[in-house]
C-alpha cells in the first residue's frame, strides 16, 4: 500500500505507518504540493491525504490532476481541514470527487483512527475484484492459507485486503508459491473470519511478490456471510 501524505508537518507519518504495518503500507511525505503533484505517477499512490488548512489554494488543482489520472475508485483521495471549513468548499470536494472530508484536531490519535476509517470503508484498487476491500488489522483475526496445487506445499502469510470477491495475499516464504502463475486454479484453502472457518477455491488474477487471488464458485450463504462479516469489523472500526 502506498500512502501519499502532502502536508507541512510530518506528524502523522509514522502514526500511519504503525497503523497499517500489516499491509507493509509505504508513506512517502511531500511538503510541497507542487512536488507531490508532479510525482503523482511515479508514486502510484492508492491513498493521498492531503491537508488543505495547510495549502487551501493547492488542494482543488491537486485533485482534479488525480482524478484526471485515477478515478474515485483507483485512488482515495481523503482531504485534511480545520473545523472552520466553509461549507461550499465542502460542496467542491464532493463535486471534485474527494473521498472524504475530515477535521483534524489537535489529538492526531482521533485523526488517524478517522482514517482508517474512511480507508477501510474506500481503499478500492484496479483489478478483477469489483467489490470494496477491507485492509485488516492484526487485532481482526482474518487468515488464509491454501495449498500450492503444483508442489503441493502448504502456503501461509498475511491478508493484506480483503473483499467479497476476492484477497490480496502475502505469502511468508515467497518458495511457498513457486509455481503459480496468472489463472492458477486453488482448490484447496481456508479463509478465516473470526471464529469461522470457509473452504473456498481461488484463482489468481495477479501474481508477483504479493498474490491477488479471486473466489470461485462461492456459494450465496459464505459470500453473505463473508459480506455480514468485512461490514461489522468496519463498522466497528
Amino acid at each position: 500500500m502506498k500512502i501519499m501524505l502532502v502536508s507541512e508537518s510530518a506528524r502523522l507519518r509514522p502514526l500511519l505507518e504503525k497503523l497499517f504495518l500489516i499491509q507493509n503500507a509505504d508513506v512517502i511525505h511531500y511538503e510541497n504540493p507542487i512536488k507531490a503533484m508532479d510525482n503523482l505517477e511515479e508514486i502510484d499512490p492508492e491513498i493521498v491525504i492531503f491537508a488543505a488548512m495547510d495549502f487551501p489554494r493547492h488542494w482543488k488543482p491537486f485533485v482534479i490532476y488525480l482524478r484526471n489520472t485515477y478515478s474515485r475508485r483507483e485512488a482515495v483521495f481523503i482531504l485534511l481541514t480545520s473545523e472552520s471549513f466553509p461549507e461550499d468548499e465542502s460542496n467542491k470536494a464532493d463535486y471534485l470527487e474527494v473521498n472524504a472530508v475530515i477535521s483534524q484536531t489537535s489529538d492526531n490519535e482521533t485523526t488517524i483512527q478517522k482514517i482508517k476509517g474512511i480507508i477501510t470503508r474506500y481503499y478500492q484498487s484496479v483489478d478483477i475484484r469489483g467489490s470494496a476491500r477491507y485492509a485488516p488489522s492484526p487485532d481482526d483475526r482474518i487468515s488464509f492459507c491454501f495449498t500450492n496445487p503444483y508442489t503441493f506445499r502448504i502456503v501461509t502469510g498475511n491478508v493484506l485486503d480483503i473483499s467479497a470477491g476476492g484477497l490480496l495475499f502475502e505469502p511468508h516464504d515467497s518458495e511457498q508459491s513457486d509455481q503459480l502463475d496468472t489463472w492458477a486454479t486453488i482448490t484447496a484453502a481456508t479463509l478465516r473470519l473470526g471464529d469461522n472457518l470457509f473452504a473456498v477455491k481461488a484463482r489468481a488474477v495477479r501474481v508477483s511478490e504479493t498474490l491477488a487471488l479471486e473466489y470461485l464458485d462461492l456459494t450465496i450463504e459464505d459470500e453473505k456471510a463473508i459480506i455480514d462479516f468485512l461490514k461489522s469489523t468496519a463498522v466497528a472500526q
